[in-house]
């Protein structure tokens, strides 16, 4: 099954602030000692739902200056709220530990997931995005056939949808469907020197296994030799049909001599992808608002 493409809903929508109330109430829970950012505060909701229930501080970024004003003015006398004009992607995040609550404007979502996900002091994320965005990120965990950018995040991260909006919970109305998605950071069951050679054995399978791991060239004949007979259903399936624990048990089988071969293969994974993004970029290709 294909990864859904995504189509981009360019207004930004707000969630309303009974929705709000509802929802994260059941939802959310913030530890004691940590910052909160909201990304995209807009008219403030969030941000005043966050006021209630944080303890400590709250970052709110907002780009557009006309909101970022009602925002001054809905939250002066609030010590703890930072009110912020600034585009979160081109800012220094915090160097402590900090959590996400946002409703993110889609069109930035890969940007600031990706942001996030790599920055070393972010901990936990309850994040409004567009379903399709859930189903990427999320793969296996979400319920969904899984892509190489889901396996390699559940290496760090967990995600879970917590909930569905219908439209009517926006102002306006979008025209896609969104959900709650929980990103929450995990213990790595990887060793540091490991990382590089996982990424690329993972890049590799993706890249060459047509229409399975079998015919991974190398690879799959190598992987044969050595699996465990108990799992060689491994060998008949995608890899995006395989889970975490399958990459994690092929990648354990290989040997140096296989892994120096397939070595760059996540560095040519990602420079292939930059070549689509230009295209994305510069609105060449028909269906430039799909490749996200």
């Amino acid at each position: 099954m294909p990864l859904p493409r995504i189509s981009l809903s360019v207004t930004q929508n707000f969630l309303k602030e009974s929705v709000i109330n509802t929802v994260f109430d059941a939802n959310i829970k913030i530890p004691g000692n940590i910052t909160v950012i909201d990304i995209g505060a807009g008219t403030g909701n969030i941000t005043a739902w966050l006021a209630k229930h944080a303890k400590n501080q709250i970052l709110a970024y907002e780009l557009d200056q006309n909101l970022t004003r009602e925002l001054f003015t809905r939250f002066t006398g609030t010590n703890r709220v930072a009110i912020l004009n600034k585009n979160f992607l081109q800012t220094d995040p915090p160097e402590h530990d900090f959590m996400v609550v946002a409703n993110i404007p889609f069109m930035y979502t890969t940007s600031i997931i990706k942001q996030l996900t790599e920055d070393p002091h972010f901990i936990e994320g309850y994040i409004v995005v567009q379903k399709e965005a859930a189903f990427r990120f999320g793969g296996h965990q979400v319920k969904h056939p899984a892509g190489l950018q889901s396996i390699l995040m559940s290496v760090d991260f967990t995600f879970e949808i917590l909930h569905t909006f219908t439209s009517r919970d926006f102002t306006p109305a979008p025209n896609v469907s969104s959900v709650l998605l929980h990103i929450k950071r995990k213990v790595p069951l990887l060793r540091y020197n490991q990382r590089e050679d996982f990424e690329d054995f993972v890049s590799y399978l993706f890249t060459h296994s047509v229409p399975d791991i079998r015919k991974a060239p190398g690879v799959g004949r190598f992987l044969a030799r050595s699996i465990d007979l108990g799992r060689i259903t491994l060998m008949h399936k995608k890899p995006s049909e395989l889970t975490l624990d399958d990459y994690y048990y092929l990648f354990s089988l290989c040997d140096r001599e296989l892994l120096d071969k397939i070595m760059g293969s996540m560095e040519t994974t990602v420079e292939q992808g930059e070549s689509v993004d230009k295209v994305y970029r510069t609105r060449n290709a028909s269906d430039w608002r799909d490749m996200v």
